[in-house]
């Protein structure tokens, strides 16, 4: 394969990289606003069982008390996936700038060729 060809491929290889990052990234983003929903929520039906336990009845306690530990695990788990969708943001923008890299020095290198 000859340098030119070589360069058409490497860019197309580029290209399809940096699509698949923008892919990355829209996914990652709307992860993280879905996460924070599902933390919000989950926060605020907690605060609604709080309110429903000033009631007096002794199975209510009890049912409440359950929905509250359910609710806690699974609000763990929204912290769990949130904290994981934050720190795939964090991978996808140094893979961009790896990307970027990755052109400059390629770019160099053909630039080079041609002297």
């Amino acid at each position: 394969m000859e340098l030119r060809g070589t360069e058409e491929t490497t860019e197309i290889v580029l290209e399809r990289m940096e699509n698949s990052l923008g892919s990355l990234e829209q996914m990652s983003f709307d992860a993280i606003n879905i996460t924070d929903k599902l933390v919000n929520g989950i926060d605020e039906i907690m605060q609604c069982t709080d309110e429903l336990a000033d009631c007096q009845d002794a199975d209510r306690e009890r049912i409440l008390k359950r929905i509250r530990e359910l609710l806690e695990a699974l609000l763990n788990t929204a912290f769990s996936v949130n904290n994981v969708s934050h720190e795939l943001e964090k991978e996808t923008v140094y893979q961009r700038d790896t990307l970027e890299n990755i052109r400059q020095i390629v770019e160099f290198l053909y630039a080079m060729s041609d002297v």
